[in-house]
């Protein structure tokens, strides 16, 4: 079986900020697991082929207990996560690899607001481009300091410049594996805190997609009851 696109899930973090039991992307909101909403947006998208799923190994039994009340016929077998996110994403890209998918979208498991037309549209992007990322251009006037901890302001960016990431971000499969390949040869210290960042330090194109606030990532405890109040519109 070869894929055309397919969707990497990293739902392996824990989750600290949140608290709880369990960690945030099995806690509830709307009756039903976060994963759980999350997983259903790519299920039900006529356009993905098949779903990953990076997981913690100590949260088989949460994790098979979400998708057994789910659609499993896009979902392959799950993989376990490293220690930090960008070594999970390189499990789940060899764990899809042997399938071949000509698109890979990785998502984070927490986000489970992603819009369908905001996968199509990264989809047909990625027709064009090697790399698209959702992302929402900044409207605050952004302040930076001179250094980490500091409280004084060195400079003021120019928000019309400023875009803040979220996922899905969709990516040639080859060019990705490709490049965290790379990047793992240049040691523990070479960590990125999202795909694209791999693609700029490897100065590969990446296109901005406008995504919107509405597509999430649950964190903090606010979010939860922000989530809840969204599911009851």
């Amino acid at each position: 079986m070869k894929l055309k696109n397919a969707a990497l899930i990293v739902a392996s973090g824990r989750g600290s900020r949140i608290g709880g039991s369990v960690p945030k992307q099995y806690q509830h909101i709307g009756g039903a697991p976060i994963l759980a909403h999350t997983l259903k947006r790519f299920i039900e998208h006529d356009k993905i082929d098949g779903i990953i799923v990076v997981i913690h190994p100590d949260d088989v039994d949460l994790y098979e207990a979400v998708v057994a009340e789910l659609d499993q016929s896009k979902i392959l077998p799950h993989t376990f996560g490293g220690t930090e996110r960008q070594y999970s994403v390189t499990h789940g890209l060899k764990a899809i690899s042997h399938l071949q998918p000509q698109n890979i979208l990785i998502h984070d498991g927490a986000r489970p607001f992603v819009e369908a037309s905001l996968i199509d549209e990264l989809i047909s992007t990625c027709d064009e481009y090697l790399g698209a990322i959702a992302a929402v251009p900044i409207t605050d006037t952004i302040k930076t300091v001179s250094v980490k901890g500091a409280q004084t302001i060195d400079k003021t960016l120019d928000r019309d410049l400023l875009w803040a990431a979220q996922t899905p971000q969709a990516f040639d499969f080859n060019t990705i594996m490709k490049a965290h390949a790379q990047v793992s040869q240049m040691g523990e210290d070479k960590l990125f805190t999202d795909d694209a960042a791999i693609f700029e330090h490897l100065d590969i194109a990446v296109k901005l997609v406008k995504s919107s606030a509405d597509n999430m990532k649950i964190t903090n405890p606010e979010d939860f009851k922000q989530a809840e109040a969204r599911l009851k519109i």
